[in-house]
């Protein structure tokens, strides 16, 4: 078995190529592609498992969570507990017959699957992803980041939070070195003048990742216009919360989600909208790669799944072996 920590984890991410990204990105498109097409199939045909979640709140106030999952060639369990000290937790992958494969940190895994999720829609947007808008600094924002520039021809990032995000300030001192023609801008939502900037920037924006637990609308839909644009929304996991507000949530021709069922229990933007399970189209029925034909707003919304961390688990240790990274056991 292969014992990946956290700094273990950032490496093999964090020097991905394209051509690596790519592959990783098709991993976890096919996985929900299965998970998508085996729901109507009979226990004992199905390729892939995905109980629902269980979470245990203490009397601490925090609050752990226990996922489950299987895709028959390996099965695994996230544990992770969010305090405030954040998110801290493992994931741990098997064989079919149970021989335990690996453990990793699962911070860095957890943000990198649900943007590299959200990368599964984005490629196929064909309209322009030059200015990019992301609410919020954390893990989550910034594999955003890094996977847009990676993935697309992007111009402008304005990085839109409450504090001074001293990882995103880093992390744009970083990029810059790597990408000297991309303006990288961080706008605090304590500036006197904040609504006069962010009013322009989101109505000339291509492209609004949206990655906090935010419980009120980052904006009012007045603000972006008629033009048609890709966003996405990951904050989000309870009723009580929500990113946008019904008007930007319903301005495509559908929402697309990682999960029907999931998204219609947990997100507040759902909710509060009044959003059926035939408004919403799973990224796991799209085949091919051909780019959306559409003269509306693209809106996808990810809460996340227990097989989206296993794939991607799976795929890190087959590279940590290529790569030689992190801590091999032959007698655990």
């Amino acid at each position: 078995m292969i014992v990946l920590k956290e700094r273990d984890v950032h490496f093999l991410l964090s020097n991905l190529s394209a051509t690596e990204c790519h592959r990783l990105l098709s991993s976890l498109h096919d996985v929900l592609r299965a998970y998508s097409s085996c729901k109507d199939a009979a226990l004992s045909e199905q390729t892939v498992h995905q109980p629902e979640r269980e979470s245990i709140v203490t009397r601490l106030g925090n609050t752990s969570l226990f996922m489950p999952s299987s895709i028959t060639t390996s099965t695994g369990i996230k544990i992770v507990t969010i305090s405030a000290n954040g998110l801290k937790g493992c994931i741990n992958v098997f064989a079919p017959e149970g021989d335990l494969l690996g453990l990793l940190n699962a911070e860095e895994v957890t943000a990198f699957r649900t943007a590299l999720a959200v990368m599964i829609p984005y490629v196929r947007w064909p309209k322009s992803k030059k200015n990019i808008i992301v609410f919020g600094a954390g893990r989550q924002a910034e594999w955003h980041v890094k996977l847009a520039l990676l993935l697309s021809d992007v111009e402008r990032i304005t990085v839109v939070n409450r504090g001074t995000g001293r990882r995103m300030e880093q992390l744009f001192a970083d990029l810059s070195h790597r990408y000297p023609q991309v303006v990288f801008e961080l706008l605090l939502r304590t500036s006197d003048d904040f609504d006069s900037r962010v009013r322009p920037l989101l109505a000339a924006s291509d492209v609004i990742f949206c990655c906090t637990p935010a419980t009120t609308p980052h904006f009012p839909s007045s603000y972006l216009g008629t033009k048609a644009r890709f966003i996405s929304l990951i904050g989000s996991y309870k009723p009580s919360m929500q990113e946008v507000d019904s008007a930007t949530l319903l301005s495509g021709d559908c929402v697309y989600v990682d999960t029907r069922e999931g998204c219609l229990a947990e997100a507040g933007e759902l909710i509060n909208a009044n959003v059926h399970g035939d408004q919403l189209i799973e990224i796991g029925q799209l085949q091919g790669t051909d780019p959306f034909t559409t003269n509306r707003s693209l809106i996808f919304k990810c809460v996340g799944m227990g097989i989206m961390d296993l794939v991607m688990a799976g795929e890190l240790l087959k590279m940590a072996q290529e790569k030689r990274q992190g801590l091999e056991l032959s007698d655990f």
